[in-house]
């Protein structure tokens, strides 16, 4: 008898060590859903308390400079995309405003950068903002239209676009076309994938596949889009580096027929 018991003990301290290893292996995991579904739910709770308009006042604080780091306002997109799936005028109504919030977000964020760069750069903010203008100086201008599919290039690129003094006509087409395509991406996602990745509740679906895939693709993005700004500022460096051999080149030919200049003119002085 007190063998059985001795065994049974031990097949439950076997047990128990199994899931308390279990637990420690998922805890990541189980912490990373958990604040997926906090965050859904406070956007859910925006969404249910003002309707569609919290999508426009998300696009805009998306798009102003510094907010959209910190605001998710791609998730209220995508939940007005889900909300709406069912009728396709409320739809297009959605995705209207949503461009609308981004163009006038933008065109804020081009107007500090025009008339009050100098100041902002001289603030905690000013690392990001001469990121942003170095991130569309010359040929990187045509990244413009896409630097809105990445939150912190959306909220610095309008503002690096206006301390460049990049001219009104050249980037509002580009920045307002960039605008219509990242609004269809995030309210297309809700509308297509809303109804099947959510709960009623405004949750993620509990399926592991889903949020482990969803994981994968949100850091495959993010790793994708950083490598692509490496690049770029790997660009700018070269460029700066060739540009600084040019000027000191010019500037020892310039010393050096300086030199001889002097050396022509005492000779001449001296055969005097």
């Amino acid at each position: 008898m007190s063998v059985d018991t001795t065994r049974l003990s031990g097949q439950r301290t076997r047990t128990a060590s199994l899931d308390l290893l279990l637990d420690i292996i998922t805890a990541p995991y189980d912490a990373l859903g958990w604040l997926t579904d906090q965050i859904l739910l406070f956007v859910r709770d925006l969404f249910d308390r003002f309707g569609v308009p919290i999508v426009f006042f998300a696009a805009l604080a998306e798009a102003t400079i510094g907010l959209g780091i910190v605001f998710p306002g791609v998730l209220v997109m995508f939940l007005g995309g889900a909300n709406a799936a069912a009728d396709w005028p409320e739809v297009l109504l959605v995705w209207g405003i949503a461009v609308l919030g981004t163009m006038i977000g933008d065109t804020v964020s081009y107007s500090a950068g025009r008339w009050g760069g100098d100041r902002l750069q001289t603030t905690r903010f000013g690392p990001q903002l001469r990121m942003g203008a170095a991130l569309i100086k010359g040929r990187g201008r045509w990244l413009i239209p896409f630097y809105h599919l990445h939150n912190i290039t959306r909220a610095v690129g309008p503002f690096g676009a206006g301390a460049l003094r990049m001219p009104l006509r050249v980037w509002m087409p580009l920045d307002y076309l960039g605008a219509a395509i990242a609004n269809t991406a995030w309210v297309g996602a809700g509308v297509v994938f809303g109804t099947a990745v959510l709960t009623d509740e405004g949750k993620l679906e509990e399926h592991p596949l889903l949020r482990i895939g969803l994981a994968v693709l949100a850091a495959a993005w993010f790793l994708v889009v950083q490598r692509a700004f490496q690049r770029r500022m790997e660009e700018l460096r070269r460029e700066a580096t060739e540009r600084a051999a040019e000027h000191e080149a010019a500037f020892e030919a310039a010393g050096t027929g300086v030199d001889d200049g002097d050396s022509a003119v005492t000779t001449v002085g001296r055969s005097e």
